[in-house]
């Protein structure tokens, strides 16, 4: 059975991480209301500090993001496979919560501006990402094929 970790090989790792951002990207961006802006806002200072830094930060955490998932891999390639999105859609804000402790725990070892935006957006974040669960699930699958 392959394991997602195999999304860190230096052929797909590049791809993969440029997808995530772009999600990302795409999720701030489309983000409304006083969450919204308030997302705006805290990546654009972030942005600030460095421009590259979602790409960055996403490249860092995606091993243990990768690791986090894997149980759900597991579970949906041992089950009926209608989709690794599908899967994971019905387990999105318990999915949404191990990746924000990937995210916690990397918050620890960030810069103090960098804590200080993520922490001001970290209340918020579940319902950030939940939404987004199924897209990144149909991103991972494919990139495992």
């Amino acid at each position: 059975m392959p394991e997602l970790s195999t999304l860190l090989n230096e052929e797909k790792r590049p791809q993969v991480v440029a997808e995530l951002a772009k999600l990302a990207e795409d999720t701030v961006s489309n983000a409304s209301g006083l969450t919204g802006i308030a997302l705006k806002g805290g990546v654009g200072a972030a942005k600030k500090m460095d421009a590259n830094i979602v790409t960055t930060g996403l490249d860092r955490i995606l091993p243990d993001a990768l690791g986090e998932l894997q149980p759900y891999w597991t579970e949906y390639i041992a089950g009926e496979k209608s989709g690794f999105g599908p899967f994971l859609a019905q387990r999105d804000t318990e999915v949404a919560d191990a990746l924000l402790a990937v995210g916690d725990r990397a918050a620890e070892n960030a810069p103090a501006a960098a804590t200080k935006i993520y922490s001001g957006l970290r209340g918020k974040a579940q319902g950030i990402i939940a939404p987004v669960v199924p897209q990144l699930g149909e991103l991972l699958e494919k990139h495992m094929a």
